[in-house]
């Protein structure tokens, strides 16, 4: 069976205007896990502005990837339950209720695949990450009364220390913060006008037979 690789129960949303702020967390879970993933492996210490900025920032973020795996799906199990229901029909019905999140996720990944530069140095993913859930939370209101840790997030605070590192930036670098909140301000466009149509005129076999 597909595992929904929380570390402790899911929070799944029942209306489907919800399901695009879970969306927006699957695409931040995913994000910081392959952030955190590559600092983890690679020994790396990202450093942004002061030690105290730095470690402000990075355990603020380290600490809500830590909540969103308790709570939320990354995308592998998107990506495990589309490829399991091709050869498991039993699974089929699973993969169509998460139909929504998975359309609504496709969206801001391939927002994020056009719009990322040549060179992926130059961009910071966990900034994308605080943007967007920024922007959604903040300037667009959405309610996220399922997932109550978010509002313990001082979005402005971290947006600010980045911005601050990002005016010691030189040459082809110095413009990396605002392309970032460009690219963040292009993914939330994104899936605030993405619409995900049920098929209300389908009619299951079985009703057909009874007909």
């Amino acid at each position: 069976m597909i595992q929904n690789n929380c570390t402790k129960k899911r929070i799944k949303p029942k209306l489907l205007r919800d399901v695009k702020t879970e969306a927006l967390l699957v695409f931040a879970r995913t994000a910081l896990e392959r952030f955190f993933e590559r600092v983890d492996q690679d020994d790396w210490k990202p450093i942004v502005g002061t030690d105290d900025d730095t470690i402000y920032i990075y355990d603020t973020l380290r600490n809500l990837k830590d909540q969103l795996q308790e709570c939320v799906v990354n995308v592998d199990y998107l990506i495990s339950l589309v490829q399991s229901a091709k050869e498991h029909p039993e699974l089929r019905s699973l993969a169509k209720f998460e139909e929504p999140l998975i359309t609504y996720y496709d969206v801001m990944a391939k927002k994020v695949e056009v719009n990322i530069p040549e060179n992926q140095t130059w961009w910071i993913p966990e900034l994308i990450v605080v943007c967007t859930l920024s922007q959604w939370i903040s300037e667009e209101e959405k309610s996220i009364v399922l997932y109550p840790f978010l509002k313990d997030i001082d979005y402005t605070k971290l947006i600010s220390k980045f911005e601050i590192y990002g005016q010691s930036l030189k040459g082809e670098k110095k413009d990396i913060i605002i392309n970032m909140h460009i690219m963040s301000e292009k993914i939330i466009e994104k899936l605030k006008q993405t619409k995900y149509k049920v098929n209300k005129g389908r009619i299951s076999k079985s009703r057909k037979k009874r007909k």
